[in-house]
């Protein structure tokens, strides 16, 4: 398999007195290595929008205006290197379609997604990353029936596309296949769709697109819904052909799992 292009996901020299800068969709973030620390900081330019990621080195003699957010990250001796990875949300994301979609009874759709993606940072061997920031602006949304049964969710601003193409350019998120079954007598109105992120694998195509495995909700009755991640990369690709860049931060494996419907669908 050939190199993947704009492959910023790697482990790149930090020396002393370094400077970097990285862009991706929404997210402007410089990262700054001083005597014994670190400095972080960042800020989401809404007007940035970049499609394309990007990874810049400054000279240490350069100094840039700190953004918005800043953190520091103090070390008995600074580590020579830093991992720049992408991953997939911590909390589910609730995605909602520009017009609603109506499921007439046994009946199936495929919807293609858009996923925002978070940016880590690893150190040496560390079992957790330094940082772990969303490219995009995210909301805090409760996602359930009540507000004493639902999970906390964020709440995505992007739609759900009946066709891959409106994404395929898009190197700044990542895409997923949500098929979804209605197996009721009922119609279903998908308004919202709750997408399990944390439990999904991150891939990478080798022009640097992202892609989940496929997702199947599957509605039986008017209480019931099955969520179960597919052993099929989304859009049909083959996972041999793909880099996978991510582990899922919550492993579910082969399970199905069984939710009231109002925690998929709203």
């Amino acid at each position: 398999m050939s190199e993947i292009k704009t492959n910023w996901w790697e482990t790149i020299d930090f020396c002393k007195g370094g400077q970097r800068f990285f862009r991706c969709a929404d997210l402007c973030l410089q990262l700054r290595s001083l005597p014994h620390q670190w400095w972080l900081s960042y800020e989401w330019q809404d007007e940035v929008n970049q499609f394309e990621p990007e990874l810049e080195q400054y000279l240490a003699e350069e100094k840039t205006e700190p953004f918005d957010h800043e953190q520091r990250f103090v070390f008995a001796e600074l580590p020579k290197t830093v991992t720049l990875k992408p991953a997939l949300a911590d909390r589910p994301v609730v995605c909602r379609p520009v017009v609603s979609v109506t499921l007439l009874p046994f009946q199936e759709v495929t919807l293609f997604v858009c996923l925002p993606l978070w940016v880590q940072g690893w150190v040496d061997d560390g079992a957790k990353p330094l940082f772990d920031i969303p490219t995009v602006r995210v909301c805090d949304s409760w996602f359930g029936p009540n507000t004493r049964e639902g999970v906390i969710s964020y709440a995505s601003q992007v739609s759900e596309q009946l066709d891959v193409k409106p994404i395929a350019n898009n190197k700044a998120r990542a895409a997923i296949e949500v098929r979804i079954q209605n197996q009721s007598e009922q119609m279903l109105t998908l308004d919202k769709i709750s997408v399990p992120a944390p439990n999904l694998i991150l891939y990478a195509d080798q022009q640097g697109h992202f892609w989940t495995p496929r997702i199947t909700l599957v509605r039986r009755d008017n209480q019931d819904a099955i969520l179960s991640v597919d052993e099929v990369v989304s859009g049909g690709l083959n996972e041999s052909a793909l880099v996978k860049v991510s582990e899922a931060r919550e492993d579910i494996g082969r399970s199905k799992i069984t939710k009231a419907i109002s925690a998929l669908f709203g």
